[in-house]
């Protein structure tokens, strides 16, 4: 895409010009969206370098910025001010993890400002190449999969040891990324190649079928409901057209009957689930990862009925949880190890009380106005998959989180689609 500028301002050989700087605009917007699945380190260099890019290539293109968009910019990364404002109130002891916390969140901040600078065509160029992170998290998986293959057969495992657990932890010592932040990563991956995938027909639909089965394997609970939740929308909306799909929709229940009968993960979270229902003998937090996330879920509420006005402070948050767990493990015999609040509504109430999870909620909201009156269907599924992963992780306490809630809904945010298109 290149910018509209009269012919008479146009100089001779500058067309040449436009067009190779339209061809890196396109690639650096590709290795923006690669940069999800790259080593820690050379992602924010990535996102760092793409965003001055895009900036100073709106400062050169002398295309105009609104200046409301600074004031929203504000607004939608506000929540970042109130770890700035909470390092003077922060005792000395705790402040080393506070600047930790800061340091990896700062583009909550950073990111709404640089798609609020950036201008629309840029951004255009960008929300066009969307489908180079389906890519890239297609490749992920089939280098953690391949990982797991090689463990499991090539060094000839006994199968016994084959649980969701294990796979879990050799999926993401291969890919560098937590497999709930993957499963999330998929259902997104999902919802871009059904709205703006580049290509149709029997190839768009493999890709999703072969992108549900990556997340049926790691059984991530969150991304799983939230797709449920979108695959229930995307058909009403397509309702008039439903029966065209019907030997489609055929051949995803039979990919997903397969998953449930050849991933024996599948089973064993189910047993897990049943397990906790009061099927079968009892269990412990020790050995089923739903009894886990009870026990989390205590320790929260705890901690929110005690401190639900002022909350504890990000900094100090840490130590308490470190108390919480080391006393659990005292009292019942076995080590649990520290675990975060694994919810991020949690997270910002204990960290700033009532007022950061108000604000926190009121950001959230404007994001879905703003969806909704757009009637941009991608921007309201990213937003259903954040709203129900939040309810399970600390979502922005990893870069990888904090990326990409900030890069994809900074982008929506401030990105206006073409008239009669769905992005």
């Amino acid at each position: 895409m290149t910018h509209s500028i009269p012919a008479e301002d146009i100089l001779p050989g500058e067309v040449p010009r436009l067009r190779e700087w339209s061809v890196i605009d396109t690639y650096v917007a590709r290795l923006l969206m690669l940069s999800f699945f790259v080593p820690e380190k050379l992602q924010a260099l990535l996102v760092m370098a793409s965003g001055l890019y895009f900036v100073v290539r709106t400062y050169r293109s002398k295309e105009p910025v609104a200046p409301r968009n600074y004031l929203w910019a504000l607004i939608i990364g506000s929540c970042y001010l109130l770890y700035l404002f909470s390092i003077p109130l922060t005792p000395p002891q705790h402040t080393h993890f506070l600047n930790l916390l800061c340091q990896r969140r700062a583009s909550f901040l950073l990111m709404p400002f640089v798609f609020a600078i950036t201008a629309q065509p840029f951004r255009a160029i960008i929300a066009g190449e969307l489908i180079y992170f389906v890519y890239g998290c297609f490749a992920s998986c089939i280098v953690g999969n391949a990982d797991f293959v090689y463990h499991m057969w090539i060094l000839k495992h006994e199968a016994q040891t084959m649980s969701h657990v294990l796979y879990r932890i050799i999926f993401e010592t291969s890919t560098g990324i937590h497999p709930t932040y993957m499963g999330m990563f998929l259902c997104f991956s999902i919802c871009i190649t059904l709205l703006k995938a580049p290509f149709s027909g029997i190839a768009k639909y493999i890709l999703v079928y072969l992108l549900l089965v990556f997340l049926l394997a790691l059984l991530a609970k969150s991304p799983l409901i939230a797709l449920i939740i979108i695959s229930a929308h995307y058909a009403y909306i397509r309702r008039k057209t439903l029966y065209r799909y019907k030997m489609l929709f055929l051949a995803l229940l039979v990919s997903v009957a397969a998953a449930c009968f050849f991933i024996p993960f599948i089973g064993q979270r189910m047993k897990e689930v049943l397990q906790f229902a009061g099927v079968g003998k009892p269990g412990n937090a020790a050995e089923n990862s739903v009894y886990v996330r009870k026990l989390i879920w205590n320790v929260d509420t705890d901690l929110v009925r005690q401190y639900w006005l002022t909350g504890v402070g990000p900094g100090r948050l840490l130590h308490m949880l470190h108390e919480r767990y080391f006393f659990y493990s005292v009292a019942n015999h076995f080590p649990v190890g520290y675990l975060d609040p694994h919810n991020e509504y949690f997270s910002e109430w204990l960290c700033f009380g009532l007022l950061g999870i108000v604000l926190f909620l009121v950001v959230l909201g404007l994001h879905f106005i703003r969806a909704v009156r757009a009637k941009n269907y991608l921007y309201v599924y990213l937003l259903i998959i954040l709203y129900i992963t939040f309810t399970t992780e600390t979502l922005l306490s990893r870069q990888e989180g904090v990326l990409f809630y900030s890069i994809f809904t900074s982008l929506f945010f401030f990105y206006k689609k073409p008239p009669a298109t769905a992005v």
